[in-house]
């Protein structure tokens, strides 16, 4: 997934509108950080998860080169270490300023000190770093912000975003470090925060070995028994609308003018199985002898329409052995 976001660069005047993102001390402007925030609001935390819990989302920025403010005559392009912090204060890229966070009227809250304080305005703790040489070339750099990406999951509250600013040489006059922003007129060299997630998947699910029983009789040896279960949002898309059939949007299931039930849910049900023969020992029941059980194990499963299923269930006069027993096994893991 990726967001656009709000950015700003904070030197003494205001530039969250500028194609670019400054970071660095141009001597003549003085130094220059760069802040960068995405709209996550919509991540849907419970659906998802992330492929790794340690290298699984990256803050890309596009380095176009460096640059010199004007007027200065005695430039000197030198290394400059890039540093991402945490940021850990509210503030406006229409207002954000060295002094000023944000604003509203007259009200201005400002930061804890010029150029934004440690604790107060942002974390001291590095999350990433980059080195950008003298003379190199225009490329991406990524930031590894996965750690504060999982902070802000568990509370969407405290994100505020991304400060970038050079550790190494700040207070050392020479060139901006140049970045792409997101009011830059080529949209794919903006930046953007890279997520990525395990693979929504339906698929079936082993339950523990364990004796089976029906009609008095118990299985001689252990069988395993599964079930289909839905990971990582898969199956949570809507299939349809119920615009289309003139209700409101949000409603899951209607009966349309033909008497028909319509869903736009999706379920994770099997779709393929193969027979498994269980014998089964009967020696302490009175009416049955020994024989095998017929079980059905789950080799495949997929998203159906919840309407799909639910005909597909109605078709069966009982329910299948298979999902008696599965029922049984799982109310007795629930007891123990």
């Amino acid at each position: 997934k990726q967001w656009y976001q709000r950015r700003v660069v904070i030197t003494a005047g205001v530039h969250g509108a500028e194609e670019h993102l400054f970071v660095g001390n141009s001597g003549w402007a003085g130094k220059s950080r760069a802040l960068v925030d995405f709209d996550i609001t919509t991540f849907n935390t419970d659906l998802t998860a992330l492929f790794d819990d340690a290298e699984s989302v990256y803050l890309r920025l596009w380095y176009e080169g460096a640059e010199l403010a004007k007027p200065y005559n005695d430039p000197r392009q030198m290394e400059r270490k890039l540093a991402a912090h945490k940021i850990v204060k509210t503030w406006n890229e229409a207002s954000a300023t060295s002094k000023i966070a944000s604003q509203s009227g007259d009200s201005k809250n400002r930061w804890e000190e010029e150029m934004m304080g440690e604790l107060n305005d942002y974390d001291p703790e590095v999350i990433a770093t980059d080195i950008i040489s003298e003379g190199e070339d225009q490329h991406n750099i990524y930031f590894n912000v996965t750690s504060v990406f999982k902070e802000w999951m568990e509370d969407k509250s405290t994100d505020h975003g991304i400060l970038i600013k050079d550790s190494q040489h700040e207070s050392v006059p020479g060139y901006f470090l140049k970045f792409a922003s997101l009011n830059h007129k080529d949209p794919t060299i903006r930046p953007y925060l890279m997520v990525c997630q395990k693979k929504p998947a339906c698929v079936p699910e082993d339950l523990p070995p364990q004796k089976i029983y029906n009609h008095g009789c118990v299985s001689t040896q252990n069988v395993t028994l599964n079930f289909c279960e839905a990971k990582n949002g898969a199956c949570s898309a809507s299939d349809g609308s119920a615009v289309d059939y003139d209700y409101f949007t949000g409603v899951s299931a209607l009966w349309d003018d033909f008497h028909v039930l319509r869903t736009f849910c999706k379920c994770c049900t099997d779709a393929d199985a193969k027979k498994i023969m269980v014998p089964m020992d009967c020696a302490d029941s009175t009416s049955q002898t020994d024989y095998d059980e017929e079980v059905w194990y789950i080799t495949r499963c997929e998203c159906q329409r919840c309407q799909t299923v639910s005909k597909e269930r109605k078709k069966r006069a009982t329910p299948s052995k298979t999902r008696l027993l599965l029922r049984s096994a799982l109310k007795s893991m629930l007891r123990k």
